[in-house]
Formats: C-alpha cells, sequence, structure tokens
C-alpha cells in the first residue's frame, strides 16, 4: 500500500513540474527504469534515494507518502515546452 501512495505521489510532483521520467532520473542521478518501477508501485526507495529525489522535486520527503486524491493528473507530460 505505501508503495503504490509513493509512486502516485512521486508521478504527481514529477507532472506538476513538467518533468518527464528522464529528466527526474538525470535530476536524481537514477536509471529512467527505476523511476518508472517506483512510479509503478513495485519498488520503494531508501532514505538516501528518496533525499535526492525529494530535492530534485522540491518537496519534503515525508510528503511522498501522503495520499492524495489524484484524478486530474493527465496520462503524460506535455513535452511541447
Amino acid at each position: 500500500m505505501l508503495n503504490k501512495i509513493f509512486g502516485n505521489n512521486l508521478k504527481y510532483f514529477r507532472f506538476k513540474r513538467k518533468y518527464t521520467q528522464e529528466r527526474l532520473a538525470e535530476l536524481a542521478n537514477m536509471s529512467v527504469t527505476y523511476i518508472s518501477q517506483l512510479e509503478a508501485g513495485k519498488h520503494s526507495p531508501s532514505f538516501k534515494k528518496l533525499e535526492c529525489l525529494a530535492k530534485a522535486l522540491n518537496v519534503e520527503a515525508y510528503e511522498f507518502y501522503i495520499e492524495k486524491k489524484l484524478d486530474d493528473l493527465p496520462t503524460r507530460v506535455d513535452m511541447k515546452f
């Protein structure tokens, strides 16, 4: 359950910043595959990786674990800037 909440929030914050998974992976020094697996709830990050993600997305680490209503998320980040 926590992995799913974390994954949904990671995706939510990434979309709010208009980052692709590739951009977030670059900023957090992680692989795109790992970011994808986190968002899908397949893995949970270590504390060190949690801190890197929070810094890259400019949020507090605890915010990843607060359940949100996420009905308004787009299916993809708009790549047009």
